[in-house]
């Protein structure tokens, strides 16, 4: 088993190496190339593989503690609270704070986790109803977008509109690896946290007895969520699916439940599947740039279409 977990780790480092390559070079101008790479791409592809691994560990998570395998930041809402947390914060000169760190989408990020959990009446909500909620959020949340971009900033619409579909380009160097480190500093806390979060796997009952606190695991996972989303929305926008495409591949690439292994597997592809597709937006419409996020909802709606139909039959639990 060791063997084949190695084994693993080195496809997956591969591809990450790949997305790399493909995020620096594809379609380059090579007459710039060295400023290019230096000033542009290394920033974005930080950015991109932050982003990546941080939406994948937020999916994996949410899918854990709330027991939904439908369940990802974009999908409940988290997403667009986070995005309009972001957009108050900006009106209120946020944005600038800690390496352009906004304030405003962790509180968003995490008021709407605190409507989704209020909403389930007893803490959690059920499975059936609970992807329901996420949507009512989105759309309460993107009405109050639409009135903000039209009365805050009526000049800049197409500007914000495109951040909100996933933007990667308008980062510098410093704020990308301020945002990488808190990410792996997260993948780390979790994978410390992972026996915890196994225990989601065998039922209340039964894990009483191992002397893990559920509610209180659940509460504390939920907090970090809303930190990790809230970041991730703060760079970068809303890019939606990534986070419930990777967990589901991993788990079914892998074989196993063990969080110990899932976190690291999903964060690392993660990133590869947001570096490639940030590599792909940028050159794909040529000379002009596609958002991140319409490429990943392009992947990720299929996805959750088939998961949707495979849950409803039962076949997905």
């Amino acid at each position: 088993m060791r063997n084949e977990i190695r084994k693993k780790y080195l496809i997956a480092l591969g591809v990450l190496a790949v997305a790399i390559l493909l995020s620096l070079f594809l379609g380059l101008d090579f007459k710039n190339a060295s400023l290019l790479v230096r000033e542009l791409r290394i920033p974005r592809l930080i950015l991109g593989i932050s982003v990546g691994a941080g939406l994948s560990l937020a999916g994996l998570v949410l899918q854990t503690v709330l027991a939904n395998p439908l369940a990802e930041p974009y999908t409940l809402g988290i997403a667009s609270g986070a995005a309009l947390g972001a957009a108050v914060g900006v009106s209120l000169q946020m944005g600038s704070l800690l390496f352009g760190m906004n304030p405003g989408a962790i509180l968003g990020a995490g008021l709407s986790l605190f409507v989704l959990f209020r909403m389930g009446g007893k803490g959690i909500v059920g499975q059936e109803s609970m992807i329901l909620i996420g949507v009512m959020i989105s759309l309460f949340a993107a009405s109050l977008l639409a009135i903000w971009m039209a009365l805050a900033d009526p000049l800049g619409v197409q500007t914000v509109n495109f951040w909100l579909l996933g933007d990667l380009s308008r980062v510098a160097l410093g704020p990308a690896v301020f945002l990488l480190v808190l990410v792996l500093m997260m993948g780390v806390g979790f994978i410390l946290f992972s026996r915890n979060l196994d225990a989601f796997l065998f039922g209340e009952e039964m894990v009483e007895s191992f002397g893990v606190s559920l509610p209180r695991t659940r509460m504390i996972s939920i907090l970090a969520i809303s930190i990790l989303v809230g970041l991730c929305v703060s760079y970068a926008g809303m890019i939606g699916f990534v986070g419930l495409i990777v967990p589901h591949l991993v788990r079914r690439w892998l074989g196993l439940q063990r969080h110990f292994h899932l976190i690291p597997f999903v964060m690392l592809w993660g990133a590869a599947l947001l570096a490639i597709s940030d590599a792909f937006a940028r050159t794909l419409g040529s000379p002009h740039e596609l958002p991140v996020g319409a490429v990943t909802s392009l992947l990720g709606a299929p996805v959750f279409m088939m998961l949707f139909l495979r849950k409803k039959r039962g076949e997905l639990s």
